[in-house]
């Protein structure tokens, strides 16, 4: 198993990713793809549409810091084929790749079909923006400053790592 410092050698417990993973959950349909590092498969939840995919790291971690080189350095071309593969068999117009990791404390991206039919933009999300914009907007929340967002790009610049 590929691990580093920084991240569980072994699955989480209750981890329902590494579950499936391991092969104690099958999601419909089986496995899609494995390269030993990434694996995909479709969504295992009972309302999802079909092509709700997730790419998960096959390894247990928590956070694209603790990636391996190796892991980080494929996970583009496997998100990359993913999104031209649902390109090729779902009728969307938009394929969204997100990852939030809070309720599964696994890596991992889900790739969600947006079709003609679903309302644009990720609804959760936008409601969320568009409610704190307007409690700054009127004066209800505190709106960081320019020179803030600034300052913050220059510390993230000064830290980033390649």
């Amino acid at each position: 198993m590929i691990g580093s410092s920084s991240a569980r050698l072994d699955p989480a417990p209750r981890c329902s990713a590494c579950a499936e993973v391991q092969g104690g959950v099958v999601a419909p349909g089986g496995v899609i793809f494995d390269n030993g590092l990434w694996f995909v498969s479709h969504h295992t939840g009972r309302f999802t549409d079909p092509g709700e995919l997730i790419v998960k790291a096959r390894r247990h971690c928590e956070s694209l810091s603790e990636l391996t080189r190796e892991e980080a350095e494929s996970l583009g071309p496997v998100l990359r084929s993913a999104v031209q593969t649902l390109e090729r068999v779902v009728p969307a117009e938009r394929i969204y790749a997100v990852s939030f990791n809070e309720r599964i404390r696994h890596l991992h991206f889900l790739l969600l079909p947006r079709t003609a039919q679903m309302p644009r933009g990720h609804v959760l999300s936008d409601l969320y923006r568009r409610g704190r914009n307007l409690l700054r907007r009127f004066g209800l929340a505190r709106n960081p400053t320019a020179d803030e967002r600034a300052d913050a790009a220059t510390r993230i610049r000064q830290q980033w790592t390649s």
